[in-house]
């Protein structure tokens, strides 16, 4: 008995980098603008869910109030 999906192909996989620096300059500059973004979203993000909590914590505002 195995667990369900060892032994299957992956659908979907991500690109290492190793691959992404054999594309053509324009389209690896294109690729690591979209990482880029993708990455100062989720430091975006994550700086405000920080800020949320420690506001939830202190007091300082209730966000059940914005909704």
């Amino acid at each position: 008995m195995s667990a369900p999906g060892i032994g299957k192909e992956n659908h979907f996989a991500l690109p290492d980098l190793a691959t992404v620096a054999q594309l053509p300059k324009p389209i690896r500059a294109l690729v690591y603008l979209v990482m880029l973004s993708l990455l100062t979203v989720a430091g975006i993000s994550a700086l405000l869910a920080s800020i949320v909590v420690i506001g939830q914590l202190t007091g300082a505002f209730n966000v059940a109030s914005f909704m």
